[in-house]
């Protein structure tokens, strides 16, 4: 069963019963671009159509099916053809069906899994790609980075070196969480005198420029932003 040729009988019948497509759509009770897509073999009748179209039309469903005209001796033999041709059919849409069916799942978890990065992204809680190729991790000086500096501040600022020898945080979001937590009033004094965006991890890199920048605003608050930057030299390099 091939849908072109069914869509050029179907016109060439039309044509022989002196019809345009308009007089065939208005008798079927469907659109115009319904019969134009049938003639051209984009689309089949539905079910609903297909009797009174052959009736109109003036052939066989055997006939519609073959897309063609037939003798009397190919009826028995083109029948079964037919229904295997449209047993076929059948088979292949509940397979396209299913296909669809999981095609649109796979999608949909996609959609649902970028989503959720990007919401724990806007956050600081983006995996550091890094984290597989850290060699050490300990107390002592990666490059010149004290980690006992950043241990004493907080567990959670735990520092190693990845493979090129740069140091990185070992958690850079939990890190960055303890961070927001302990220097809040320094991220904040940052984000107001520069006209910044909120701390997370696609701005960081403003707050790594401008902490020891910091003219206003108390000693304390000066303090933690100048970690603030401090901080940022490694958290950036956690993700490289």
């Amino acid at each position: 069963m091939d849908q072109r040729d069914i869509g050029k009988f179907i016109a060439s019948c039309r044509k022989n019963k002196e019809m345009t497509q308009s007089e065939l759509a208005e008798k079927l009770g469907v659109s115009i671009n319904a019969v134009s897509k049938w003639e051209r073999g984009i689309n089949l009748p539905d079910y609903s159509n297909l009797q009174e179209l052959c009736s109109v039309l003036g052939i066989s469903l055997n006939e519609f099916f073959a897309g063609r005209h037939l003798e009397d001796s190919e009826i028995e033999r083109q029948s079964e053809e037919n229904l295997l041709s449209v047993v076929k059919q059948s088979e292949l849409d509940r397979q396209r069906k299913k296909w669809d069916r999981a095609f649109k799942l796979v999608v949909l978890a996609i959609v649902i899994f970028a989503a959720g990065r990007f919401v724990l992204a806007m956050n600081g809680y983006v995996p550091a790609l890094d984290r597989m190729y850290i060699k050490e991790y300990g107390t002592g000086t990666v490059g010149d980075v004290d980690t006992d500096y950043f241990l004493e501040k907080s567990p959670d600022f735990e520092i190693g070196a990845n493979i090129y020898g740069y140091a990185v945080f070992k958690k850079p979001a939990k890190a960055m969480k303890r961070l927001k937590q302990d220097y809040a009033e320094g991220i904040a004094l940052i984000q107001q005198e520069f006209d910044l965006r909120p701390l997370n991890c696609h701005t960081y890199h403003f707050y790594s420029n401008y902490g020891w920048q910091i003219t206003g605003g108390s000693e304390e608050a000066r303090r933690q932003a100048d970690f603030v930057t401090t901080f940022m030299d490694i958290y950036e390099n956690s993700f490289r």
